[in-house]
């Protein structure tokens, strides 16, 4: 449990130092790493963090950059309020979108880029787990980021 709570604290500290915004209002919470999970990231509800983001160490060293974007775009459906449900795959589109923009306002410029080409990408990984439709979820994300003033010019 105290290895758990240095990386939160770790965690933390690198998130504040190291964000391209100007104000991120989150409070990250636990993160875990299990190469078995079969989605890129996702979140739990936990006991002790409130939420846990649960990713695939090894499926993010594989899509690089972008799973940065999917661990904050899984934490954003806690901070949307949104209901933690076990499977990534049962939000309703709307909610999808939601945490995509969320991401896309609050996340780093590069991450965000690396997402929407992954999303874009029709050779990808099929075993990379990504829910809806990529095409209409990369152009929201990249709405939300020109929006934001995150977008990096093609």
């Amino acid at each position: 449990m105290q290895k758990l709570y240095l990386k939160q604290l770790l965690f933390t500290i690198l998130l504040i130092t190291s964000t391209s915004c100007k104000h991120v209002p989150i409070s990250p919470p636990g993160e875990l790493s299990d190469p078995s999970l079969n989605e890129i990231a996702m979140i739990r509800a936990d006991p002790h963090w409130g939420a846990l983001v649960i990713y695939n160490p090894n499926t993010c060293k594989e899509i690089g950059l972008a799973c940065g974007f999917f661990r904050l775009h899984a934490y954003a459906h806690n901070h949307l309020n949104h209901t933690l449900l076990a499977e990534p795959s049962a939000y309703p589109v709307s909610q999808e979108n939601q945490a995509d923009c969320w991401a896309a306002m609050y996340g780093k410029a590069n991450e965000i880029q690396a997402a929407v080409i992954l999303l874009l990408d029709k050779d990808r990984n099929p075993q990379w787990k990504i829910h809806g439709d990529s095409v209409k979820r990369a152009e929201n994300i990249k709405a939300c980021a020109i929006q934001a003033g995150k977008w990096i010019t093609d």
